[in-house]
């Protein structure tokens, strides 16, 4: 009998690791200042993502690597408002050779890159004929691709699923605001959300307040039921079906 009560012990433990809701922290804009390189010391499976040609991008993609993290290629993309985005921005005036040699380029500056994400992007996310010649470079090379969703009109999920790229969204911005009591407000946010839907990402900044509140806070999921995955593990197949969840704020 006590046996029995071992077994059925741990089925329940086992069964409520398998239901806990799942959460990917991605820190973008990663590169420009060497201050971002401690980024890669906070706990857990963290994200990031590299802005390429940037003056710090090897190096922290080398040191997180070594930390065990995920590195993502921060893309820049052309927005709605024409603000250049950064260097080897992909524009709407690019032919699709000339989106994927721009986008092959970046890919190759940076190492142990797993997906890729769009830094601004909120014109170029919006068009299908430019986000196809993003996929089909992404699909060679079995890439996944993180929609920021800087854009209420992006297409570049649908994009992804029609061309056979694993894809997922941002659900919350954590540091729109840095200071502490908005910073724990969106935390809770993506909680909830990740509790109501099985899993949410959110994407922050390597600002200071944001690094310091992840610190503290990312040890302490799992005694909240919550765990905390790469980017990689909440992306879906493309045979399977979108959860069109709303769009909490754009970047």
């Amino acid at each position: 009998m006590k046996l029995l009560h071992v077994i059925i012990a741990l089925a329940l433990l086992t069964c409520s690791s398998a239901q806990a809701a799942k959460i990917a922290i991605v820190i973008d804009d990663i590169g420009n200042h060497r201050s971002h390189l401690e980024a890669a010391l906070l706990p857990g499976k963290v994200s990031f993502a590299v802005l390429p040609y940037t003056p710090y991008a090897r190096s922290f993609a080398l040191r997180a690597h070594h930390q065990q993290k995920q590195i993502l290629l921060h893309m820049p993309m052309e927005a709605v408002d024409n603000i250049w985005s950064g260097p080897g921005e992909i524009t709407s005036t690019m032919s699709a050779q000339q989106i994927k040699l721009q986008l092959t380029d970046a890919l190759e500056s940076i190492p142990y890159v797993a997906g890729v994400n769009n830094h601004m992007g909120s014109k170029l996310t919006q068009l299908p004929v430019p986000m196809h010649a993003v996929m089909e470079t992404l699909s060679s090379r079995q890439l996944f691709f993180l929609d920021s969703r800087t854009s209420e009109f992006s297409v570049a999920e649908d994009t992804a699923k029609s061309v056979g790229v694993k894809s997922s969204r941002r659900h919350v911005f954590l540091d729109n605001e840095t200071d502490k009591a908005y910073l724990a407000q969106q935390f809770k946010t993506l909680l909830r959300h990740a509790r109501k839907h099985g899993s949410a990402v959110g994407i922050g900044h390597p600002y200071p307040e944001t690094l310091e509140f992840l610190k503290q806070n990312l040890p302490q999921l799992e005694e909240q039921g919550i765990e905390l995955v790469f980017a990689s593990e909440l992306t879906v197949a493309p045979n399977r079906s979108m959860s069109l969840l709303p769009v909490t704020s754009a970047k």
